[in-house]
């Protein structure tokens, strides 16, 4: 789906998965072209939300996620009305700052432009409780910096519908994630994220060529790691 600042590049949507933590529901408040929904593993529940019908109905009339709940409405209105329990993860992606963009006109059919929408925005998040993990993507800019002082950042290289190069920066209420909740796009380029998959392959293969009680035995330790992480 073309939709102007979608996620769907080559590096960005590895690069914003390689940072989301294990959760069971997943909430993206600004749905848009829906990559990050679409390229991650499936949680347990999901909820998508965007102001825009149109975007809706385009993901109604698709094969989504088992678990997926989509909904025409505010994001703010409604991220202030959910109950919290602390299994979530939510990944924000508004429409960026106007004063960001290299086109300064209306790009989207419900535009959210105004420094007062994203400062809203910003207080709401801030004060949703620290046990709900939070990414907000943008380009780099003080207003973010400012409001959202003290949180994890990450600055990375994308490319633009004009294929011009990109600075994009991600915004994260938690530390660095050492489990993550999809592993595939582990790497930071296509050739470490090859060379991470063909491990894995000789790993299984080694796995499968185990004998049983000793495969349990290795797997029984791995999670003993996972576990003291």
């Amino acid at each position: 789906m073309a939709y102007p600042g979608g996620k769907n590049g080559s590096g960005v949507y590895q690069t914003i998965i390689n940072q989301i933590p294990p959760h069971e529901t997943y909430i993206e408040p600004f749905l848009g072209s829906g990559a990050i929904l679409r390229m991650k593993r499936p949680s347990t529940l999901t909820i998508a939300i965007d102001i825009d019908s149109a975007v809706i109905e385009s993901f109604t009339a698709r094969s989504i996620p088992q678990g997926t709940t989509l909904i025409v409405g505010d994001a703010v209105l409604l991220l202030r009305a959910m109950e919290w329990e602390g299994n979530e993860f939510i990944y924000v992606d508004p429409p960026y700052l106007m004063e960001t963009r290299s086109t300064k006109g209306k790009i989207y059919r419900c535009e959210f432009s105004t420094r007062k929408q994203h400062l809203e925005l910003l207080t709401l998040l801030r004060a949703i409780p620290p046990r709900v993990d939070i990414m907000i993507s943008g380009y780099p800019n003080a207003l973010y910096d400012d409001e959202l002082h003290g949180w994890r950042t990450l600055e990375f290289q994308a490319m633009t519908r004009g294929a011009k190069a990109a600075t994009e920066k991600l915004w994260m209420n938690y530390p660095q994630p050492v489990l993550l909740h999809d592993y595939r796009y582990l790497g930071k380029d296509f050739r470490e994220r090859e060379r991470i998959k063909r491990k894995q392959i000789r790993w299984r293969k080694r796995l499968d060529r185990m004998d049983t009680l000793e495969r349990t035995a290795l797997l029984s330790a791995i999670q003993d790691l996972r576990e003291a992480v």
